[in-house]
């Protein structure tokens, strides 16, 4: 079972100044003079700094989190200073309380300053010391949280943009062939608006998961095909080979299609009798393996730093680091794009 944060942090504080204390206590044991009050004393003194450090933590959170750096450096200093002189006062009116029991000898008068003045300069320095140290740690903690979460942020702002990227080209041929496929055929123009709908709206969903499952990534890839047949008719042919146990494995949105997209671009539009394009999919050394074999040539270096390839591209690296790869290779006519992925199989809410 996962910890909530704040289950782990109280987990922390209480196992830090327990720790604390149980210093305390060993150094108190090993004096020549074992007095049992002493424990008392220090966890009173070590649970009074405790719930201070606790009351910094509060106040941080709700009045110096969205300061400057430098004014919350200032706070936390001072809040420290402040636990640390209040934990030691607290202790100095428990020591005097206890000096009225049994439990105590009492401390004549033309003592009292000397052993305040000794109880609270050892003890404020100590408790300081413990202050600035949890303080350190705490604000340590708070800045890599904050670190990761603006990676994060920053990540998936830039997989938002990247997967926004319309083809404006490919958007503006499907209209104008939509628009001539109204007077030869309204039917099929209707379903294939409604193609291109669905089509857009997985693509512009910024809700939606960056990694989606095989079999839905599929058929985002038949609506673009069904909608490239209108220009192409039989001029592009298509095969797939999909085993069921890579279906239900993640894969970045959109990742095919434009692996597909790229393949017409490249490959079947520059041939006059058009081609064919081969989609495939399988498992190798527990990685899935996918490959868009089309034909055609790759005529240049540029036919591989292509946008849409430039893209995946990118996207891979801030999704998988170097776990993942894409490569373009030229086998003998026909052009090869290989894309090798981590397994992760999806659950049912779509997530891995």
């Amino acid at each position: 079972m996962k910890l909530s944060r704040n289950h782990v942090y109280w987990l922390l504080h209480t196992v830090g100044w327990g720790l604390l204390y149980s210093l305390i206590s060993l150094v108190i044991y090993q004096r020549p003079v074992f007095v049992a009050t002493e424990l008392l004393y220090a966890l009173v003194l070590v649970a009074s700094t405790a719930l201070g450090a606790h009351l910094l933590r509060l106040l941080y959170k709700h009045r110096l989190a969205q300061a400057r750096i430098s004014r919350q450096v200032l706070g936390l200093l001072l809040g420290s200073v402040l636990v640390a002189a209040t934990a030691t006062l607290i202790l100095l009116a428990f020591f005097f309380l206890l000096t009225l029991t049994d439990y105590s000898f009492p401390v004549p008068p033309a003592q009292r300053w000397f052993v305040i003045k000794t109880i609270f300069s050892g003890n404020f320095i100590n408790m300081l010391m413990a202050m600035l140290l949890w303080s350190a740690c705490y604000f340590a903690v708070i800045k890599v949280r904050q670190l990761r979460q603006t990676t994060a942020l920053l990540t998936a702002t830039q997989l938002d943009a990247l997967l926004n990227q319309l083809n404006p080209h490919f958007l503006f041929n499907v209209l104008n062939n939509i628009r001539a496929l109204i007077l030869e055929d309204p039917n099929k123009a209707r379903d294939m608006l409604s193609v291109l709908a669905d089509m857009l709206r997985y693509n512009l969903d910024s809700q939606a998961n960056v990694k989606v499952a095989l079999r839905d990534e599929l058929e985002v890839v038949h609506h673009y095909l069904a909608l490239c047949a209108i220009q192409f008719e039989q001029r592009l042919r298509y095969e797939e080979n999909i085993p069921p146990d890579c279906m239900t494995l993640a894969v970045p949105r959109l990742l095919l299609q434009l692996c597909v997209e790229n393949a017409i671009k490249h490959g079947i539009s520059t041939l006059p009798a058009g081609g064919r394009i081969q989609l495939t999919a399988s498992i190798v050394d527990d990685k899935l393996q996918l490959r868009v074999l089309n034909d055609g040539q790759l005529t240049s270096p540029a036919t591989a730093r292509g946008v849409g390839l430039t893209n995946i591209r990118q996207r891979l690296a801030l999704l998988y680091q170097s776990n993942a790869s894409i490569k373009l290779v030229q086998q003998q006519q026909n052009v090869l794009t290989e894309i090798c992925l981590p397994m992760e199989p999806l659950d049912e809410s779509g997530h891995c």
